[in-house]
C-alpha cells in the first residue's frame, strides 16, 4: 500500500530541500521503527512513499545486528541501495558494515531474505543510480550536497 500519487510526490520533493533533508533524517528512522513494531516487523512509514526493505546486517566495530530501512530498487537476482545519508559529506554506518561483512539478510514484503552485498562500480553503479535519479529527485541533491564524495551502491543478491 502506498500513499496517492500527489502526496508521494510532495513528500519526495520536500526531501530534496536541505530542511526537509534534515527533517526527514531526524524524524523517519523512529516512525519507521515505530510502524514496523506496530505491524510486527511487516511494514515502515517510508514504504507508503517509496519502495522499501529493511537491510538486516552487522555491526562491523560491535558485532550487534544493525536494522536500517532503505529505499531499494529491483535488480537481476535482488536489490539495489544506495548510502546517501541524505546527502550528507560522510557514507552511512550500514555501507561500512555492508563493506566489512558482506553476508546479510532483508527484510521486505513480509519474509525474510539472506542476501550478500557487492559494491556496485563504473557503469553498473551509475546505471543503478540513475535510476533512483527517477525514483525521486532527491537522489539528484544528494549528489550535489554530499561535498563530492561517490554515494555508494550496493547490489545485494540472494543467497
Amino acid at each position: 500500500m502506498m500513499l496517492p500519487a500527489p502526496i508521494r510526490k510532495g513528500l519526495t520533493r520536500l526531501a530534496a530541500t536541505r530542511p526537509g533533508a534534515k527533517v526527514y533524517k531526524a524524524v523517519l528512522p523512529p516512525l519507521d521503527a515505530a510502524v514496523k513494531r506496530a505491524t510486527d516487523g511487516r511494514r515502515t512509514f517510508t514504504e507508503l512513499v517509496l519502495p522499501t526493505l529493511v537491510l538486516v546486517s552487522v555491526g562491523r566495530k560491535t558485532g550487534l545486528e544493525r536494522r536500517q530501512p532503505l529505499v531499494h530498487q529491483p535488480v537481476a537476482d535482488g536489490w539495489a541501495v544506495v548510502g546517501s545519508n541524505w546527502g550528507q559529506e560522510h557514507h552511512p554506518a550500514w555501507t561500512n558494515n555492508l563493506l566489512a561483512n558482506p553476508e546479510a539478510q532483508v527484510e521486505i514484503g513480509g519474509r525474510t531474505v539472506p542476501v550478500r552485498a557487492r559494491l556496485a562500480e563504473g557503469a553498473e553503479r551509475d546505471a543503478i543510480y540513475g535510476r533512483f535519479e527517477k525514483l525521486s529527485p532527491n537522489y539528484r541533491e544528494y549528489k550535489d550536497w554530499s561535498g563530492g564524495r561517490e554515494i555508494r551502491v550496493f547490489v545485494l543478491e540472494r543467497r
